[in-house]
C-alpha cells in the first residue's frame, strides 16, 4: 500500500434506517457517523440498484460513510416548505376516540404536555 494512500476514519457511530412502504432521507448528518438506509419496498426498483440485506431479503440500501457530512438534501426544499406551513398553522385538532369531542392545541401547548385528554373520558386524544 501506498504511503499517499488513506484509509478512511472509522465511524463513531453506524445508524441504520429501515423503511418499508415510506420514504427516508439524510437531512444532516456529522463526520464520524455512517448511516445506512435500507428500504424494502422495492416494486419497480431498477434490477441494478437491488441489493440483499444482512438476511437475504431483497432491498435497496442507500449508504453514507463517515467521512463526509451530510447538510440537506434533495427534498430539503419540500421539507423545509412543509416546516414553514406546520409553523404557520395555529394548531392542530384532537379527537376523543370515546366521545368524539374535539379540540385544538397549539404547538406549544403539545409541547410541554405532549398527547392531549379529553376532559370527560380521560382519555389519550387522537389527532384528526
Amino acid at each position: 500500500m501506498s504511503s499517499k494512500a488513506k484509509s478512511p476514519a472509522p465511524a463513531v457511530c453506524r445508524v441504520i434506517v429501515t423503511v418499508s412502504g415510506g420514504v427516508a432521507d439524510i437531512l444532516f448528518k456529522p463526520v464520524g457517523v455512517e448511516v445506512h438506509i435500507i428500504d424494502y419496498d422495492v416494486d419497480g426498483k431498477d434490477a441494478d440498484r437491488l441489493d440483499r440485506d444482512p438476511d437475504g431479503r431483497l432491498c435497496c440500501i442507500a449508504r453514507w460513510d463517515a467521512g463526509k457530512p451530510v447538510t440537506g438534501c434533495t427534498h430539503w426544499p419540500m421539507v423545509r416548505s412543509a416546516a414553514r406551513q406546520i409553523r404557520r398553522q395555529s394548531g392542530s385538532r384532537w379527537r376523543c376516540p370515546i366521545c368524539q369531542k374535539t379540540a385544538t392545541c397549539r404547538q406549544e401547548d403539545l409541547a410541554e404536555a405532549g398527547t392531549p385528554h379529553c376532559a370527560d373520558c380521560d382519555r389519550a386524544m387522537q389527532i384528526v
